[in-house]
């Protein structure tokens, strides 16, 4: 009986889990997948599989407002001058890109993100 009455509970639950996991705009997932296949030897299907793979687990690890954020940072702190220094020299911004860096650094990790890219670098500076 107390089965029946957990079952909408666990059902809304799982849900909630889900989306709290693919809560990232399907845009910013295929500029994300792409800019890294750019950056580790172009699109391939293991590049496909690696970045995509990456982006979801930092999709589970950071909401989506803080990967935002954290990514504004990280591309504004180059600009030149004044406007770049907002970037740059702010609170915020030393909280929040590291988050992000850690969260990426784990998504690499776990996805074995250029691996394969790697190994053929290490092969054709051999020969």
């Amino acid at each position: 009986m107390k089965l029946v009455k957990l079952t909408p509970l666990l059902l809304a639950m799982s849900t909630f889990s889900a989306y709290a996991e693919n809560n990232y705009p399907t845009l910013e997932r295929v500029d994300s997948v792409l800019t890294c296949m750019a950056q580790h030897g172009g699109q391939t299907v293991e590049n496909l599989y690696a970045c995509s793979c990456k982006i979801d687990v930092v999709a589970s690890i950071v909401p989506f407002e803080l990967w935002d954020e954290a990514r504004t940072f990280k591309a504004y702190k180059r600009m030149p001058g004044e406007k770049g220094g907002l970037f740059r020299d702010s609170d915020r911004a030393d909280e929040v890109v590291p988050t992000l860096e850690e969260a990426d650094a784990e998504g690499e990790k776990r996805c074995f993100v250029g691996v394969r890219h790697q190994k053929a670098k290490e092969v054709s500076s051999t020969k």
